[in-house]
């Protein structure tokens, strides 16, 4: 979860992204920030705790300015499991930017923060801190004492349509390949931040062609060239061609090579076809895994490749004794 955190978080870095996420997410598409207009603010802050002063960590965060002066402050957590008091956390990183602001002799300017949360999963945490102080049993007239505090939590893998129509960088490639598996409805948009975007992707799915192609993407804009999503679409395919051909060749010597030790015997022909046809595929998925297409393919058509690689990766020999 730790490396989802840094790839989400590596992505929301770029001014561009982190802007047009508020203003999607906050503003409701209103261009209320813009590029140029804000800078990094600190993501660390400090308090009391029980062993001494202890600091903590949110995930980006950034000023906006106005004429020169720091008008807002805006934090963004990315989550992958949701705590139920989560309001609690929002409303630490919120105090303690508050608290940076004391003392300073400058005016005081807002605080805002959102979560976005990538567990693909709704949640029904309170979204308030009265909500969770009145499930924890405060009384009712205690809460009339307390400040509220609330959360606005965004769920990436159920944004609807129209939400996500307004994103206008490369977040909109992620949260419309989230909710519909494409990214066909952005083709003719330009990537600005493809190595970011793929290993975001990788990470998110857990398919390793996102990065298949990061070399190429890099190579083109260290040229000063555009990356057109419909470039990346094309890569996938391709790529996704080559793996299915693979596979279908491999399986089609894993038969071949079942029926050579087997011939004659047809209940021996059977269980090697299975066995052998499960070894060749349980290499192939490992080789893949790892990124290493080029020795996927030797394996395929190269015996004595493929007997390395099953020693190497620790693939067992199967019997084909009944």
């Amino acid at each position: 979860m730790a490396e989802k955190d840094i790839l989400e978080k590596s992505l929301l870095s770029y001014e561009d992204v982190f802007t047009d996420c508020i203003n999607t997410l906050v503003y409701g598409g209103r261009r209320r920030l813009e590029e140029g207009r804000t800078q990094p603010a600190p993501t660390e802050s400090f308090y009391q705790g029980a062993e001494g002063l202890r600091n903590q960590l949110c995930d980006t965060s950034r000023y906006l300015l106005e004429e020169g002066r720091i008008v807002a402050q805006y934090l963004i957590e990315n989550e992958t499991g949701l705590r139920r008091k989560q309001i609690l956390r929002k409303a630490s990183y919120q105090g303690g930017a508050y608290r940076q602001q004391l003392g300073n002799g400058r005016p005081a300017y807002a605080v805002i923060g959102i979560v976005m949360a990538w567990s693909g999963k709704g949640s029904r945490i309170p979204r308030s801190l009265h909500q969770l102080l009145e499930e924890d049993g405060v009384p009712a007239d205690l809460l009339e004492q307390v400040d509220e505090a609330r959360m606005e939590v965004i769920h990436m893998n159920s944004l609807p349509a129209e939400t996500r129509r307004k994103f206008t960088g490369d977040m909109g490639f992620v949260a419309d390949f989230l909710n519909e598996g494409s990214f066909q409805g952005r083709s003719g948009q330009r990537i600005r931040h493809p190595s970011a975007l793929c290993r975001m992707m990788e990470t998110l799915t857990g398919d390793s062609r996102f990065t298949g192609q990061i070399g190429e993407l890099m190579e083109k804009e260290s040229k000063g060239e555009d990356v057109m999503m419909c470039e990346y679409i094309d890569m996938l395919e391709a790529r996704g061609e080559a793996r299915g051909v693979a596979i279908g060749e491999a399986r089609g010597v894993a038969i071949g090579e079942a029926r050579g030790v087997a011939i004659g015997e047809a209940r021996g022909v059977t269980i090697g076809e299975a066995r052998g046809e499960t070894k060749l595929s349980s290499l192939l998925e490992r080789l893949y895994e790892q990124g290493r297409d080029e020795e996927a393919k030797q394996a395929v058509l190269d015996t004595t490749a493929r007997a390395r690689l099953y020693q190497e990766l620790h693939i067992p020999n199967f019997s084909t004794n009944p």
